[in-house]
């Protein structure tokens, strides 16, 4: 009886076609940065009314109260010690981000608004804007666009 291995070497022939036309494909992956969004400074000073900032899926045009790229986080909690709020996120490569708070003073001291992420090369890299509040002072801490 004699056995025909044909059927066995068109299927290695083809799986190996398959593997070679695979492996030519350009890569889509892009990378990602880790990009953390803080609020300092709140406990004892301030309140935060709420919180918009960019998980990269684009910025705010207009009204940023309104624009559906930019998440809002209204009335967050505000925590003893020197970091408020937090926002921890993997954004990918070329998104852009920023972020506002809108906060009311209950007394007399430096509110801060931060966003931090490494960079390509991994360093860190990030942009702040502080503000003096006062009781009963409603006050805007808005961080601009950055590209990643």
């Amino acid at each position: 009886m004699r056995h025909h291995r044909l059927p066995l070497l068109a299927g290695a022939v083809a799986l190996g076609f398959g593997l070679a036309i695979v492996g030519c494909q350009a890569s889509t992956s892009v990378g990602s940065y880790y990009v953390t969004y803080r609020a300092n400074g709140f406990s004892g000073i301030a309140t935060i009314d709420s919180v918009l900032y960019s998980p990269g899926t684009g910025k705010c045009k207009t009204t940023c109260n309104a624009d559906s790229s930019m998440v809002k986080v209204t009335a967050p909690a505000v925590t003893a010690g020197a970091v408020s709020w937090v926002a921890e996120l993997t954004i990918p490569a070329g998104s852009i981000v920023q972020g506002t708070i809108y906060g009311s003073g209950t007394a007399a001291g430096t509110a801060q608004w931060t966003v931090i992420w490494m960079t390509a090369t991994g360093n860190l890299a990030g942009d702040s804007v502080t503000t003096a509040t006062a009781a009963a002072t409603k006050f805007t801490l808005a961080i601009p666009q950055i590209v990643l």
